[in-house]
């Protein structure tokens, strides 16, 4: 906890093979006493496609629970997927924990939300 975040922070690697598992340790993280959740990403080494779509599952469930859910994804070589995507127009992407702590929660100039995705 930091500020009031929840921050949970993934290391290694995510993709198909352990997908089931990190899903379900991810959202079991989301509870009706915590609000804000900020998904540190920046130290995974590689992701792949399925890895994405678990990234996006978090967010979307916290968004349906009315919980504020920011992503933090670095310098990583693999933003580019994140842009790819098109998942940085309806998430909360950030450089780092410290300003995804000091940005307040604006939503993305899209026109569409995480729930139109």
């Amino acid at each position: 906890m930091k500020q009031g975040y929840r921050i949970i922070s993934l290391e290694g690697e995510m993709n198909y093979e352990n997908s089931r598992h990190i899903s379900k340790e991810l959202l079991s993280f989301i509870t009706e006493e915590q609000h804000h959740y900020i998904l540190d990403v920046s130290r995974l080494e590689s992701i792949d496609s399925t890895g994405l779509g678990i990234l996006f599952s978090f967010c979307k469930t916290c968004h349906i629970r009315k919980k504020e859910s920011k992503l933090v994804a670095g310098n990583t070589s693999w933003y580019k997927l994140l842009h790819f995507s098109k998942l940085d127009r309806v998430l909360s992407i950030y450089p780092d924990v410290s300003t995804a702590i000091l940005t307040c929660k604006m939503e993305p100039a899209t026109g569409f939300s995480i729930l139109e995705y």
